[in-house]
């Protein structure tokens, strides 16, 4: 992914190989579309309503769905409802952690968001950094109090890309699982779905557009990813890998567009 950070297409339009990505989509019956970014957010892109219009022409039926930060949504509410279903990202609800975690900003302001649509499909990744989880009652806690209480049905707690592995961090504060999604263990937290994400055991799949315009058919990005080759690796390249299913063999289909980059 880093071999990736110097590409620069939020002016791209339309993106390159596009239309190999749709045949792709098709092929593995995709019928859920994801744009996000690794180093800067999707509603930066300068051509959302041509990409969202072609990606709807293309493959009838499909649900586009945003992954973005939040801090743009507000400024350009008009955006928010290109999008059949989103997920927001944060770190923290806490504004001092947030500088500390983010390096300036301040986290978004979730209760207007959702306010702009009430009933659109939003859910929460919550990024782990060892901020939040200092301290007997570490800021995670605080956070998942403080989404439930704003209304969130489903909170992902997550990774971030290029940082030492932390693991499940709920397993280690002893919350008791009470499922699995997709391989990955679920902790429901009153009427809340809580799940622990780690690319490197999830069992799902999908066709990934990059900013180069490589094109990968595997879930994994963070790790395995060959600059050279411009190839991510399967599952089977992880040491330990704990996937039990294909998943392009169920019927579960998922996709992440990942179309967006800057340096």
């Amino acid at each position: 992914m880093m071999a990736l950070d110097p590409f620069d297409n939020l002016d791209t339009y339309p993106l390159k190989n596009f239309d190999s990505f749709i045949e792709k989509c098709k092929a593995q019956n995709v019928k859920e579309v994801n744009l996000t970014g690794s180093n800067t957010d999707p509603l930066l892109y300068k051509h959302q309503i041509k990409l969202i219009g072609d990606l709807r022409a293309e493959i009838p039926g499909v649900r586009v769905g945003l992954r973005t930060n939040g801090a743009l949504i507000l400024k350009e509410p008009s955006n928010w409802f290109l999008y059949d279903k989103a997920s927001i990202s944060v770190t923290t609800l806490n504004p001092e952690l947030y500088i500390k975690t983010m390096g300036q900003g301040n986290p978004p302001n979730l209760e207007r968001i959702l306010n702009l649509r009430p009933g659109m499909p939003v859910k929460a990744n919550v990024v782990i950094c060892p901020e939040v989880l200092e301290g007997p009652n570490p800021d995670l806690l605080n956070t998942i109090r403080e989404l439930r209480h704003l209304g969130f049905k489903k909170i992902n707690i997550r990774e971030p890309y290029g940082q030492p592995h932390i693991g499940d961090p709920l397993a280690k504060l002893g919350f008791i699982k009470t499922g699995t999604v997709l391989g990955m263990p679920l902790y429901g937290i009153g009427d809340t779905d809580v799940v622990y994400w780690d690319v490197h055991y999830v069992e799902v799949e999908s066709v990934n557009l990059y900013a180069n315009g490589v094109i990968s058919e595997t879930y994994p990005v963070t790790k395995g990813h060959d600059p050279v080759a411009g190839k991510v690796e399967d599952q089977t390249h992880f040491q330990k890998s704990g996937r039990v299913t294909d998943q392009w063999l169920s019927r579960q289909k998922k996709i992440s567009l990942h179309v967006i980059q800057q340096s």
